[in-house]
């Protein structure tokens, strides 16, 4: 028989955001290093007795199981998932995983998702009084095959932070941020996946050619060929448009208020793509328990767009031995893919 949390106990893990308590686990490492306690004693001493923030403490191999108290196992998930919706500001690949099918399913190599029924012909038809029902040959792909890559996020701080109070704000925003810039940069992109990143989303994908003359003609032009490349492959219903910054701005300020498409601006594509995916054909799987570690000793690269090896690459490597700080790495199992062909199209550059 479970055992029922007191009200207290609920009335605690409910009154915060599930994506706290990531960050609370973050903070609880860098905060046992420093004191030079358990992460589990550390979070325990800051935030009481908080039961989601102890789970994702835990070890990718002893995840918690449904039995455990406050559904456990299921929060952890879901405090997954609000982190990467909590980022949505930043990163159009947040929004867009937030609007997708979303799976969770941790110790699994390969996800095979079935593709999506976009022909008519696959589907029934009317029939008259009498007449036979037809039969249909129903065709099943494995459109999307969901191979789990581990997105990694370094961030460092002072002792002095650390110590702090505000060292929470510190790492949900450079987390948040660090974690969005990743998304944006490889799932807009045309770049393959290999062992170390799942493949962009335009990958085979052959962009459309832009329209010429910029203004609105230019725009109207642009756009009706993407919807017109999405629907000659199913797709369109829910379709979002990601841009770059510059683009979706200007979007934002020529359409009119009955345009209903999502319009989310990226800073992940390069000046004057426009894009556009069907949101239902996208899915994406996570890890339930991110992986944490900390070090004082190590030195590393302080970039974020393309790190290279630190022994190699000189500047911008840093010591934190040297500057007294301290750094976090997260790492967080994760894979995406679209459910049909062609659902990804894009243009670039555009003439407006």
């Amino acid at each position: 028989m479970r055992q029922l949390a007191s009200p207290s106990e609920n009335v605690h893990v409910q009154r915060v955001r599930p994506a706290v308590h990531i960050v609370r686990a973050a903070c609880s490492h860098l905060r046992a290093f420093v004191e030079k306690s358990t992460p589990a004693n550390s979070a325990r001493r800051v935030y009481g007795n908080d039961l989601v923030t102890e789970i994702v403490l835990r070890s990718a191999t002893s995840a918690a199981d449904t039995t455990s108290t406050n559904w456990a196992k299921e929060l952890a998930g879901v405090a997954i998932y609000d982190m990467v919706q909590s980022i949505t500001s930043i990163s159009a690949g947040a929004a867009l995983i937030d609007r997708g099918l979303k799976l969770s399913m941790d110790h699994i190599a390969e996800y095979r998702v079935p593709g999506r029924t976009i022909s008519a012909a696959a589907a029934g038809m009317w029939t008259s009084e009498e007449s036979p029902a037809p039969a249909r040959q129903l065709s099943f792909s494995n459109a999307a095959v969901l191979r789990p890559r581990k997105l990694s996020v370094i961030i460092a701080a002072t002792n002095e932070q650390i110590r702090s109070s505000n060292i929470e704000a510190i790492v949900r925003q450079t987390l948040g941020e660090a974690a969005g810039l990743a998304l944006d940069g490889q799932m807009f992109s045309a770049t393959a996946g290999d062992t170390a990143k799942p493949p962009g989303l335009f990958v085979g994908v052959t962009g459309q050619t832009p329209t010429a003359g910029g203004g609105i003609n230019a725009i109207e032009g642009d756009l009706k060929n993407l919807f017109a490349a999405l629907a000659a492959a199913g797709g369109g219903k829910t379709a979002v448009i990601v841009a770059a910054v510059p683009q979706a701005t200007a979007l934002k300020m020529t359409v009119g208020p009955q345009f209903d498409v999502p319009i989310i601006g990226s800073t992940g594509l390069s000046a004057g793509m426009v894009a556009v995916v069907e949101s239902a054909s996208f899915v994406s799987r996570f890890s339930l328990v991110p992986e944490f570690s900390v070090s004082n000793q190590a030195i590393y690269h302080a970039e974020d767009t393309a790190p290279a090896d630190p022994i190699m690459s000189g500047t911008p490597v840093k010591s934190l031995f040297q500057t007294d700080a301290i750094a976090l790495k997260m790492d967080l199992w994760a894979a995406y893919g679209l459910r049909a062909a062609g659902h990804a199209q894009f243009v670039s550059p555009v003439s407006w």
